[in-house]
């Protein structure tokens, strides 16, 4: 006998969505549990996990994916491949930066931190480009959006800890704002 398929397991991401919506309109007595599961949720990314993830979704994109960006293009005039390289790039990294700024707004300090820390680990791990791979035909992408990423926490209000960032990635100080001071007078060049 064939088992029956199961109606919630062959619904789309976004007819679950509105599923949960129209279940928590018919039984308001779960959104209490429902919001603690959703911020259990956003809370949970491990900075390497995010790292990991960055670094896949950057090194992905095919260098074909050029073909139809780059170049001479009717209406718009010549693309340089490192610009067309900078535009797909930026897609695959709009994910992680859109999560960094709900959970800023959410107010959850925490996980907004351990988003940016693996954005920004991720990043670096990609400043060796490679060959056959559009981190090629934009060599300072990496670190160009590492310091956006910076810069949008200090927007957003995210402290970074900015110590674990200086072991994490030494070769890119110069982007990260200077530690505070540990003292009186105590300066990270003194340690």
């Amino acid at each position: 006998m064939k088992s029956r398929t199961s109606a919630l397991g062959v619904l789309t991401a976004s007819e679950k969505g509105e599923l949960l919506d129209r279940l928590l309109i018919a039984q308001p007595g779960l959104l209490e549990q429902a919001e603690a599961l959703a911020a259990r949720h956003l809370a949970s990314d491990d900075t390497s996990d995010v790292a990991t993830d960055v670094e896949y979704a950057l090194r992905v994109p095919d260098v074909d994916e050029l073909n139809g960006r780059a170049g001479s293009r009717p209406g718009i005039g010549y693309v340089h491949p490192g610009e067309a390289a900078d535009e797909i790039l930026d897609e695959a990294l709009q994910p992680f930066l859109d999560d960094l700024q709900r959970r800023a707004e959410l107010r959850m300090t925490d996980a907004a931190v351990k988003l940016a820390v693996g954005i920004i680990d991720g990043l670096y791990r990609c400043r060796v480009g490679g060959s056959e791979s559009l981190l090629e035909y934009s060599p300072d992408y990496p670190i160009e959006r590492a310091s956006s990423v910076v810069d949008r926490c200090g927007d957003l209000g995210v402290d970074l800890p900015m110590v674990d960032l200086f072991e994490l990635v030494p070769e890119w100080e110069a982007i990260l704002p200077p530690e505070p001071a540990l003292g009186s007078n105590t300066e990270r060049s003194q340690r």
